[in-house]
């Protein structure tokens, strides 16, 4: 089972290499997402977002948030998102289309997904006995 930060890491790991060595990409002229020159922006990314916070869970809420930053260089953004000179290169997006991190969030929702219905019901479990009848769940 897939826990949030196997999922972040997933994440981080696609992102990564949607920058550098670069994943087949179609909608640019080279065909390859690689955005990759001295390093500068890799390194930044790769450093910036640290698995343990990219994804956290608020434990009142049970909602999960995700974080995943393009910090310095500025330039992130503009290979990100593309400029009017250049075609985007969504190396965040490419990672979050990715099999391996569709195929790892899925688990992890599979699993919440699992320990909120199980909440649910053994609380209506409870509201059942309360009232006065058996109700039982198998």
């Amino acid at each position: 089972m897939k826990e949030l930060r196997d999922v972040a890491k997933v994440y981080k790991d696609k992102a990564l290499q949607a920058i550098n060595p670069g994943v087949p990409y179609k909608k640019y002229k080279t065909g390859s997402s690689k955005a990759y020159k001295t390093g500068k922006m890799y390194k930044s990314i790769a450093s910036s977002n640290r698995i343990q916070t990219m994804f956290q869970k608020n434990k009142k809420t049970g909602k999960i948030s995700f974080n995943f930053t393009f910090s310095a260089p500025d330039y992130a953004k503009y290979v990100q998102y593309g400029t009017r000179y250049m075609k985007a290169r969504p190396f965040a997006q490419i990672a979050a289309e990715s099999p391996e991190f569709v195929k790892a969030k899925n688990e992890l929702l599979g699993k919440e997904a699992e320990l909120l219905l199980d909440g649910i019901f053994e609380n209506v479990d409870k509201m059942w006995e309360a009232g006065g009848d058996n109700l039982s769940v198998s």
